[in-house]
């Protein structure tokens, strides 16, 4: 039986990607694969955050999201994990400068990717700017 919703999943990731995506590149932190990098096309995103510190002031901010599709990344690493790890670097150009972001959840307490859909067609990594040049 055909799964209409998962179908169009599929399609839509694929239509983000066209109309809305950039090229970017990840790196991979660890060292093991120090130069490793590959060019993705990945959507831009943006959620608000609320981070309360020690003494429970709230610090509000935005983490930059990059959705992208799981079979065409999977498909670009080499070796284990086949998963965005926290200290992986995205780079991407908006607004004509280049920007590093740093894959990291706000906290330990959320992951730094999650599932962009209920299908298991792309992933939604979260990020932080780290520098521009």
């Amino acid at each position: 039986m055909v799964n209409y919703l998962e179908t169009g999943a599929e399609l839509l990731q694929q239509r983000m990607e066209q109309f809305a995506g950039i090229e970017v590149t990840y790196r991979r932190s660890n060292p093991k694969y120090t130069g490793f990098a590959f060019r993705i096309t990945a959507v831009p995103g943006r959620n608000p955050v609320d981070i309360v510190d020690a003494n429970g002031v709230v610090l509000r901010g935005q983490i930059q999201d990059f959705v992208v599709s799981i079979e065409k990344m999977r498909s670009q690493f080499r070796g284990d994990p086949k998963v965005p790890v926290r200290g992986d670097e995205i780079e991407a150009t908006i607004s004509g400068m280049k920007i590093i972001f740093l894959v990291t959840g706000e906290d330990f307490a959320n992951s730094h990717y999650e599932l962009a859909d209920s299908y298991g067609k792309a992933w939604r990594i979260h990020t932080k700017m780290d520098r521009t040049y």
